[in-house]
């Protein structure tokens, strides 16, 4: 029981490594990508179109994509902002509407579009979106001096339903929340797809066979001892959230080096090595590498904490049941033979 125990341990212990680049490559290219920036983009453009259907997608989009390029909101890179609050989202259409922007955002959103939002705003009830706008600021300060223990969120939250009363707000305050919802479950969606092609280059780059590796550590008893080893020790390192893992992932090159010492990863030379080293390589094995390696590291953290666990209750199991065998077989025995296997050696030939 405890050999099948370390090959899961020692399974668990190279998937963990080796999901950590997966992650940090995966993140990349979210990064790249402004993955979140797009999803917020594309809801907050289906948002606006719930206000009001007669505005076009290409409209919308727009809209959204200058709020989300407002120096405000937009990432520290100029891209498309990933973050966006509600009532920064209600003030920001109204100042859009109005004029009271930076040139460069009002420049990129355009006359035409500025003036489909202020017709989306008007049939929602808001004619005069500048002087909305100022007494809500003036309803924020009276609420800050009145109730200064109230978040600063909550204020405007106030404020804005206070000044901007009716069908805009209304809508906003609605859907908002849900749309948020939905932009999180198409980002996840898009973050899961990325991270299984992540794993599919990895574990093709380094030709990590999955299959190959359990009968390896089935029959390789160092190698299954070193790696339980090395398990144990990323068990003692990391020891709160699976989270953390992330901030050990620039931590673990002498992990990494010791997988390639013991030709678990393998970093071809060349192409033509790469192209070769794909004859002792089963096809079935690199797609249930891809498959693990998408579960992502907190999993194999878990795994590789819950498999420590077992380890250790069933070795204390094993010692227990052993002394235990040693008392029974000691007391079965008979005086005369406790006696004869008490006696030291060359008793006898010492009694003779």
């Amino acid at each position: 029981m405890l050999v099948s125990i370390d090959i899961l341990l020692g399974l668990s212990e190279v998937m963990l490594l080796t999901s950590m680049a997966v992650t940090v490559l995966a993140q990349f290219v979210t990064g790249v990508l402004n993955s979140r920036g797009r999803h917020l983009l594309y809801g907050l453009a289906r948002l606006l179109q719930q206000i009001d259907p007669e505005v076009e997608e290409k409209a919308a989009r727009r809209i959204a994509g200058t709020i989300l390029m407002h120096p405000m909101i937009r990432d520290g890179m100029g891209r498309y902002g990933s973050t966006i609050h509600r009532e920064e989202f209600t003030k920001l259409l109204m100042d859009l509407a109005s004029g009271n922007v930076p040139w460069e955002i009002a420049e990129r959103l355009g006359d035409e579009t500025r003036a489909i939002l202020m017709a989306l705003l008007e049939k929602n009830g808001v004619t005069d979106p500048k002087a909305v706008l100022e007494n809500a600021r003036l309803l924020a300060l009276e609420l800050e001096i009145d109730k200064p223990e109230l978040a600063s969120n909550i204020r405007q939250s106030m404020a804005l339903l206070e000044a901007a009363k009716g069908q805009f707000v209304a809508k906003i305050n609605t859907w908002f929340d849900q749309s948020i919802d939905r932009i999180g479950e198409r980002f996840t969606l898009s973050t899961r797809i990325i991270t299984v092609a992540c794993s599919l280059v990895v574990a093709c780059a380094i030709q990590l066979d999955t299959i190959q590796l359990i009968n390896r550590l089935s029959i390789d008893t160092e190698l299954r001892n070193s790696l339980v080893q090395k398990a144990v020790e990323m068990g003692e390192k990391v020891e709160t959230t699976p989270e953390t893992l992330y901030q050990l992932s620039g931590q673990n090159k002498e992990d990494i080096k010791q997988l390639l010492q013991l030709g678990i990863v393998n970093v071809p030379k060349s192409f033509e090595d790469w192209r070769s080293n794909w004859v002792s390589v089963s096809p079935l094995g690199i797609a249930f590498t891809v498959m693990l390696l998408s579960l992502g590291a907190p999993f194999w953290y878990n795994a590789l904490k819950n498999l420590l666990e077992l380890r250790s209750s069933l070795a204390s199991q094993d010692d227990a049941q052993r002394k235990e065998r040693q008392t029974t077989q000691s007391t079965d025995k008979s005086p005369a033979e406790q006696a004869m296997f008490g006696r030291k050696p060359g008793a006898e030939s010492e009694d003779s």
